[in-house]
């Protein structure tokens, strides 16, 4: 064998010497990756599903209250000072009656008042000297108080010639016009005040038993699409109606650019809530199946043990409900579920910020 050979194969043994180290380097290095290398997952909490109950029932807004307004005493009306449909103040003038006659009454009654008045002070100061009989002073005394108490009726019958609005609200009517004579007690206006609303409906007893866990009460109108007015129930009635039926009273704080007003139908909703709902909702995506069974991967102390849960038939969102097998706040991985193994260590992935995009802040 000649020298050049010789030399030949001593460089490729030379060669395949250093390949098979540099390649079990490799290997070594891949080893010690793999066993270091921690997993990058995504996780989502479990939450408590709500088990509110919403029911319906129709009813038609009234007002707070609406009363008929009318002289107490009789005679002509001078003027009326409202128009229907005006909006009023508490204690404004809406109708004046001519007053002469009662103004003449007064005048009539207070001359007597201040000369009975002026009697008695001179049969009192004879009483004083004991020469006026007791009896002659109870006479005058009385005289005098009868008086007074007819000045007094005077006074409110003077009065009384103005009609006042006894609480803010609006003119819905008025009935007669200036110069007509009305009676004492004929109505003259009416009037609503719409401070607040009211409504009535008809609940089964189901609902009356359970109203204690009523979270929310509110009412849309057909007419004002997109808008719920919240209502407070104030009352109910305690004994049911021929159709076994009870019935609540609703009220309704209207704002200054309220659109609801007294007889309009409306949608009344109810929520009802149960405090003691045990119903939990995860993600679809953190449920995978194992021998026909449904796990998800639970993550605790940064490392994740599979757990059996029993999820419903119905997605709702991208969620499936579950009663059993997990709590709520738990945390479960979601994607990537095929690539774990029980009790491995895993790193929770940051979720990423609306506001800083790529992380750059």
């Amino acid at each position: 064998m000649t020298i050049k050979k010789i030399r030949r194969i001593r460089f490729a043994s030379l060669t395949m010497g250093l390949l098979s180290f540099l390649l079990l380097m490799s290997c070594s290095n891949n080893e010690t990756n793999k066993k270091d290398y921690i997993k990058l997952v995504k996780i989502a909490k479990v939450v408590k599903i709500s088990s509110d109950v919403v029911k319906q029932y129709p009813g038609v807004i009234e007002e707070n209250e609406e009363v008929n307004l009318a002289f107490r005493v009789a005679g002509p009306i001078q003027k009326i000072h409202v128009n229907e449909g005006d909006f009023v103040q508490k204690g404004q003038l809406i109708a004046q009656m001519d007053s002469r006659d009662y103004e003449i009454q007064k005048a009539a009654v207070k001359a007597q008042v201040t000369q009975l008045q002026s009697e008695y002070k001179r049969v009192e100061e004879l009483r004083n000297r004991k020469s006026v009989a007791e009896n002659d002073y109870e006479k005058m005394l009385a005289g005098k108080q009868m008086a007074e108490a007819k000045l007094k009726n005077a006074n409110d019958q003077l009065y009384d010639t103005k009609l006042l609005a006894p609480f803010s609200g609006y003119i819905t009517k008025v009935n007669f016009e200036n110069g007509e004579l009305v009676n004492h007690g004929t109505p003259v206006a009416s009037m609503v005040d719409v401070s607040i609303l009211k409504m009535e409906i008809n609940v089964p007893a189901s609902l009356y038993i359970d109203k204690e866990n009523i979270s929310k009460i509110e009412c849309t109108q057909e007419s004002i699409p997109g808008e719920s007015f919240p209502l407070e129930l104030y009352s109910h009635n305690i004994k049911a109606n021929s159709n076994g039926l009870y019935k609540f009273y609703l009220k309704h704080k209207p704002t200054n650019n309220s659109k609801l007003a007294p007889g309009m139908n409306v949608s009344v909703k109810l929520t009802c809530s149960n405090s003691q709902s045990t119903i939990l909702s995860i993600p679809v995506n953190s449920i995978f199946r194992k021998n026909g069974e449904s796990y998800v991967w639970v993550v605790k102390n940064s490392m994740v043990t599979a757990r059996k849960v029993d999820p419903s038939s119905t997605i709702t969102n991208g969620n499936i409900s579950i009663t059993a097998g997990l709590k709520e706040n738990e945390e479960l991985v979601i994607g990537g579920l095929n690539l774990l193994s029980e009790d491995e260590k895993v790193k929770i992935m940051t979720p990423s910020s609306q506001t800083n995009v790529g992380n750059i802040l």
